[in-house]
């Protein structure tokens, strides 16, 4: 579903993505863990054309992306962006609409779907991640954690075949995380395709297929879970956990 071959990126001297090879299949829920700086998000945005890179092929469901930016691979990232959502670490909801509103907005206004038929999947969607009764609340009356949820369903409102989160939970309150949490354990439950890059370790060993440590703008270890966080190869991602060496 999403083949990345010899993905480089780099800012001036700086090597920010070192030749990644990967491949990710229909179904899989894979976490992208690893230090601060290690290329995560610039990897996850590469993915659908929120960043350029510099080297190699990345192909998303049948759809080829080439070095050199948005000009080059307007048409790809066109039809990407239709089926695969993404969801970042600040939610960046519309201010002025509900979050019925937000949820609606997209398929309307890119798929043309009729604003009734749009209306009716935007209230399963809310009431899927448990915000029903906050349809007609604006993002300045929801707290984070509900705003972060209303971004997910707006995602979802697409139809999207895989999502992309980019550290989801980052900028909410302890408290609010497991929220979201909870929502991406039943989207995983259902069998959405999605890459997360997070820090919250519980959620990847539980909830992800597969774990890919990233540091240095290389992937360092690639495998089950429970198999890279419980008992990882490479000393860089034992000092990332914060375990012994043997």
């Amino acid at each position: 579903m999403i083949e990345v071959r010899g993905l480089t990126k780099t800012y001036g001297e700086r090597t920010i993505l070192a030749g990644i090879d990967a491949t990710f299949a229909m179904g899989q829920v894979v976490a992208l863990v690893g230090p601060s700086g290690g290329g995560k998000s610039t990897f996850l945005r590469c993915l659908n054309g929120l960043e350029s890179f510099d080297g190699g092929a990345i192909t998303v469901v049948g759809h080829g992306l080439l070095p050199g930016g948005a000009h080059i691979n307007r048409t790809a990232l066109h039809a990407i962006r239709q089926r695969v959502g993404m969801v970042f670490q600040q939610w960046n909801l519309f201010a002025h609409r509900t979050a019925l509103g937000n949820v609606v907005e997209a398929p309307v206004h890119v798929k043309r779907v009729p604003l009734g038929q749009a209306t009716e999947r935007a209230r399963q969607l809310l009431a899927r991640v448990g915000l029903s009764h906050r349809e007609g609340a604006y993002p300045h009356e929801m707290s984070g954690g509900e705003q972060q949820r209303v971004a997910i369903a707006r995602a979802l409102a697409m139809e999207p075949d895989a999502l992309l989160l980019d550290e989801p939970t980052s900028a909410l309150d302890p408290e609010r995380v497991g929220e979201v949490l909870d929502v991406l354990q039943a989207l995983a439950a259902e069998g959405l395709t999605m890459l997360v890059v997070t820090h919250e370790m519980r959620f990847a060993r539980d909830v992800s297929h597969r774990t890919l440590v990233l540091h240095g703008g290389k992937i360092i270890e690639d495998g089950p879970s429970k198999q890279v966080l419980e008992h990882p190869q490479h000393e860089r991602t034992r000092a990332f956990l914060g375990l012994d060496r043997k």
